[in-house]
Parts: C-alpha cells; structure tokens; sequence
C-alpha cells in the first residue's frame, strides 16, 4: 500500500481541487464539546482532533427523506428518483467506516438497495485515526479501531503540521496528487503514525467490553428473559433518539401523497425506528412490539445477534452515540452487553 507524507501548507490547495469537483464534508466544532460534519469552506476551521461527531455519517448516503418515485395518476406514468450528488467525506474515523461497511453489506441483502448504491459509488471516503476518545465510545473492544478497506485515502496526523497518508484505492491517489507531487512517507513517518495509532488504541482500551465480541451472539442467544430488559425499559421514553444517531440502524418507513389536483404525487421514503410505538404496527392496528420491553429487547438482539447472524459482526460499532443521546440514560449497549456476559456467559 503506498504511502505519502502531507504537511499542512498543502491542504488548502488540495481541498480547493476537491471543492471543484466534490461537495467536501469535514468536522468541525458546533458548539464547545460538540462536532459534526459540514460542507468545507475556504475559511472552515476543520476539528483535527475530534473524539464524536453527533449525527452519524449514514446521512450522506442514506438521507433521513428522500424522494424515490414521482408519479402522474392522469397518465399512469412513474419516474424513479435518483439523487447521488459527488461528494467527499475528509475524516472518517475508523469505527464509522466500520458502519459504512455494515450499510454497504446490508443494503445489498435481497433486493439490492439501488439509491444507497448510487451514493455511495459518489462518495469518496478519506478515513482520519481519532487523537481524542469519546467518554462514551468502545469501539477499541468491537475490533472497529481500524479499518483496512472502504477508504480511498488513510491520514494520520504525526506532527503538529504533518500527515501520514495512506492509499486505498487508484481514485484516492489520484486525488492526493491533483495539485502535483507528494512526498512519499519514509520509515520515520510509518513508525511517527504507528505510534500515533497505538497511543489512540491505549486509552481506547480501557473502556469497553469484558469478553470477546466474537460470543456476543452465544451470549445473546440465552439472554430472551433476561432481567434487563423490564428493568431498563420501564424508564424508556419511546424517543426513538437512540436510533436516529445510531451509524448503522438502516430502518425506513415508506409513504405517499398527492399534490392538491390530484394529479401528481410522489413516494419518498424517511428514518424509521424501532423504539417508536408505531413501528411494528400493521393494518387493523394489531402492534407485534407493542410494549417497550418488546421494543427495548429487539434493539439490543437486532444488535447483538441479528446483524452478527447476517454479516458475521456485531451491528454496534461502538461510537456511543446511542448512550449520549439517550434522556432515560438506559441505551448503553456496553452495560447492557457486559452485564449479560456476567449472567449468561
């Protein structure tokens, strides 16, 4: 994998070369202890050192509404909708890449998900190693530290003006070389980012599961009756927050409507989730998860055992954001988790 070595005089003359034939996405702070991802501008001061981004990235490539069929009922005619706008996501940590390729899995299942598709194969992804860990990530502990593939470029900060960069895919390079030749990263710059890395994963390790991710599905498999899930979803307040910032809940709900003559109307699709009441309900208004202990013990088996049966990994990256969303304080996947490993394992 080649790698190359970028000091920071470089970037404003690459991200103008991005911005021309990218809408560039970057973090910033938004407020004192909060960042999130927003459009790149020549004055935008970018959040090197950012431990959590409130929204998850799944926005850009899954939106919360988006139009799928505009349709005429004079006519009988319907057009497919397909927004896929190029853009550039620059400091992806690794364990959203980890969610990214979840969605990218998911999304293929059955009948292949064409929308997703299409944005996705617009979207060039330049990953960033976190400097700083979130008080509530664990990540480290679900093996999504580090990434090897989704990524067109890899950069790790190893200076106060400097970058490790390493190379992903032929569109990533090509990029990185837009505005010329780059240095190549020598063996002072592997092991400068090697450390970096380490240094990340250190802290990281010190927060997070007591067992090995890989029999979190053992473990689900006993738990159906467990305690947990009355005792914590008595205090559920059905807000749904947990998976509207969860990277990897894919769940929407579909509908229609029609312009005032009736004439036209349009299918768009938005963010579901399945903490709402309404989620699991069906025509005659019979409700499959009516109660929140259903709803609160689907979430975490959806989690720990459905996606894992499905791709072979948890479908919880550790991010945390489900645990600082939360008002109840009860959507904490690694309590949760380590407390059925005690009981079950």
């Amino acid at each position: 994998m080649s790698a190359y070595t970028v000091h920071q005089g470089q970037l404003p003359g690459l991200f103008r070369l991005w911005a021309k034939l990218y809408k560039v996405h970057v973090p910033v702070q938004t407020a004192p202890g909060f960042y999130d991802f927003a459009p790149w501008e020549p004055d935008t001061e970018i959040a090197w050192d950012y431990d959590l981004t409130v929204n998850p990235l799944k926005r850009h490539l899954l939106p919360p509404r988006e139009d799928l069929v505009v349709f005429d009922t004079r006519t009988y005619e319907a057009r497919g909708v397909f927004q896929a706008p190029q853009q550039l996501l620059f400091g992806v940590h690794p364990y959203d890449l980890r969610a990214i390729a979840q969605l990218d899995q998911l999304m293929e299942l059955g009948s292949p998900d064409r929308n997703y598709r299409r944005r996705r194969e617009n979207t060039v992804i330049f990953a960033l190693d976190p400097l700083r860990v979130a008080p509530d990530a664990f990540w480290s502990t679900l093996g999504a530290g580090r990434a090897d593939i989704g990524f067109d470029l890899y950069w790790t900060k190893i200076g106060p003006a400097m970058f490790f960069v390493e190379v992903g895919t032929a569109r990533g390079e090509e990029l990185l070389l837009a505005a010329g030749e780059v240095e190549r990263a020598g063996a002072a710059q592997h092991e400068a980012a090697r450390r970096t890395r380490e240094d990340t994963r250190r802290r990281a390790d010190g927060h997070g599961l007591k067992f090995p991710w890989q029999e979190l599905p053992r473990v689900m498999a006993k738990a159906w009756d467990a305690g947990i899930w009355r005792e914590k979803s008595s205090m559920c307040l059905a807000c749904g927050s947990c998976n509207l910032v969860c990277p990897t809940c894919y769940c929407f709900d579909m509908r229609e409507e029609l312009d005032e003559s009736l004439g036209k109307g349009r299918r768009w699709r938005q963010w579901d989730a399945c903490m709402l009441p309404a989620f699991a309900q069906v025509a005659g208004g019979h409700n499959f998860r009516g109660k929140h202990l259903d709803r609160y013990r689907h979430r975490y088996f959806r989690k720990g055992k459905y996606i894992f049966d499905l791709i072979g990994e948890p479908g919880c990256v550790g991010c945390g954001r489900c645990i600082k969303a939360c008002t109840a304080r009860i959507a904490n996947p690694l309590a949760v988790f380590n407390r059925l490993w005690e009981e079950y394992a």
